[in-house]
């Protein structure tokens, strides 16, 4: 299955040569094509798939390296790494999970981190907004409110909400976390069936509770409410992966 990333582009300019090499690679790392402590296959075995010159090549590496997918030794030659050294919070990184197979293990570790992070962002959204933000946070539920369920708009308007809100935290660190969130929020939406209404209604009313938490500047009530959103995201993704699933007995409560 493949998942359409709808997240904020990229650092990597898609039309460039170096840049199409690196995602080839990357997604060929992800998806388990290329295992830890193989060899990278060089520019000429990919020549087969992709026009790859030699400076490509050594820049898309430079690149993985610098993410921790690939890592070079002498007289060992570039290896992919182990997965323990990736960087997964990088945005490239998140966004190649997408071009590749859904990794349940990593959906559930993305909304683990999510869990612990998007609560404590909404207490302090609720307590530090200003009227912009709170306008911003508004404009965005309307945007799902106002379109078709599962509509480009809609899911545009969903990771805007959530944007939103890591926004009126005033906090910049917890800004940078914004792209674990909003890939997180990608597998629910676009792994979910688009006949799914019942799951819809039930995540705008999740949205709704949240932002009126925020309109009363009530900081304990966002967080709690917002624990409730990403508790009903998590345990609908994996039910959606079916029960044969390797972590569909382990949903959060």
């Amino acid at each position: 299955m493949r998942v359409r990333d709808f997240s904020r582009p990229t650092t990597l300019n898609a039309d460039r040569l170096f840049g199409q090499v690196a995602q080839k690679l990357a997604v060929a790392i992800i998806s388990g094509t290329f295992k830890a402590g193989e060899l990278l296959p060089n520019e000429d075995a990919l020549r087969s798939e992709i026009s790859v010159s030699r400076t490509a090549y050594r820049e898309a590496v430079k690149i993985l390296t610098a993410k921790g997918l690939v890592e070079s030794r002498p007289k060992s030659g570039t290896r992919v790494a182990p997965r323990e050294s990736w960087n997964l919070l990088d945005p490239d990184v998140l966004s190649w999970h997408f071009k590749a197979d859904p990794n349940e293990k990593f959906i559930r570790d993305l909304f683990e981190l999510r869990r612990f992070v998007e609560p404590s962002a909404a207490r302090l959204a609720a307590i530090r907004r200003s009227p912009a933000d709170l306008a911003r946070i508004e404009a965005a539920y309307r945007g799902m409110t106002d379109n078709p369920p599962y509509a480009e708009a809609t899911i545009r308007a969903d990771l805007a909400f959530h944007e939103a809100i890591f926004a009126a935290t005033q906090n910049s660190a917890l800004q940078c976390l914004t792209s674990v969130v909003t890939a997180a929020i990608q597998w629910t939406l676009l792994l979910k069936s688009t006949d799914d209404r019942n799951y819809f209604v039930e995540s705008l009313v999740d949205h709704e509770r949240v932002l009126e938490a925020v309109i009363q500047r009530d900081g304990d009530l966002a967080a709690s409410r917002m624990t409730a959103l990403v508790i009903d995201a998590l345990n609908s993704t994996l039910a959606f992966l079916g029960p044969n699933s390797s972590v569909q007995t382990h949903k959060i409560a």
